[in-house]
């Protein structure tokens, strides 16, 4: 039995239906599981990291994969003391590459905080620390909609974004097979592109040509509080990680394919499976 924190989350959705793919029981955590649409054929539970009763709900599992909603490293150090306590063997924790180059931004910090206080539960545990999702290029779909251009900070670098579906391909291994405990395990996509590299990729798998517009850091903050009504801090901490991962992003790690024996998953492919949510909507 393992038991899925994060299971409605970018890594989680495509990780429950990878586990039972391989033959594994199923138990997703959820706030609300009328609304979390997780695969019918695992065992939802309702709670979350602050449950009181989270041993009861640990209870018969022997691996829990670990990865809380807004990266707290008390709530995910509570969750891997209630996985001590419930008998959990194996405990797999998402982490961040930030973490193994030492970054100080406040994400990569209490991803640190989180890892150590897994290792010390008491299970073995497995570390994994993916870089820059490819997800995270949805945050374009309204300029891409709206005007046809993507708004870029004049600092971005090149990354090696990976595909979250080869992230949980990745935990669904490290969870149903033997020989990584004790390992940590950094993981990106097979080749680090510039942004607008990406953009063209985008480019051509929407069939319509983008505009790649670079601006300076003050005017790509006042766009995200404007889009998306962030608080002033959160894009702040976020410009902070930017800065601080901008050396490393284009670090590309063979581990994906060294685990998976095939290569990571490329950024054209994620675009033309979202090319249609980048579409102008009638």
């Amino acid at each position: 039995m393992i038991f899925v924190i994060g299971a409605t989350g970018k890594v989680g959705r495509h990780l429950v239906p990878a586990l039972l793919d391989a033959g594994a029981e199923v138990r997703a955590l959820t706030r609300d599981p009328a609304k979390a649409r997780i695969d019918p054929r695992a065992e939802v539970v309702r709670g979350d990291l602050d449950t009181s009763d989270l041993p009861a709900l640990l209870a018969g599992a022997d691996r829990v994969f670990v990865l809380s909603q807004g990266h707290s490293a008390d709530r995910e150090a509570a969750a891997a003391r209630a996985a001590a306590q419930a008998g959990v063997t194996h405990l797999v924790k998402l982490s961040t590459t930030g973490v193994h180059f030492g970054q100080n931004d406040p994400v990569s910090r209490t991803h640190a905080e989180a890892e150590q206080a897994v290792r010390e539960a008491g299970p073995a545990w497995t570390i994994l620390r993916p870089g820059a999702f490819m997800d995270n290029r949805f945050a374009w779909i309204g300029s891409i909609r709206e005007e046809n251009a993507v708004y870029v900070p004049d600092t971005d670098p090149p990354s090696a974004l990976i595909h979250v579906r080869d992230i949980a391909a990745v935990a669904a291994l490290v969870l149903t097979t033997p020989g990584h405990e004790g390992a940590t395990y950094e993981l990106t996509g097979g080749e680090a592109l510039t942004t607008e590299q990406q953009v063209a990729i985008l480019s051509e798998a929407i069939g319509r040509p983008l505009k790649y517009v670079e601006e300076t850091e003050s005017a790509a903050k006042e766009r995200l509080i404007r889009m998306f009504g962030w608080p002033a801090k959160a894009v702040d901490g976020l410009f902070a990680l930017k800065r601080e991962s901008a050396p490393h992003e284009r670090v590309v790690f063979d581990t994906v394919e060294r685990l998976l024996g095939r290569p990571p998953l490329t950024f054209a492919t994620w675009a033309r499976e979202n090319a249609s949510a980048y579409r102008h909507q009638e």
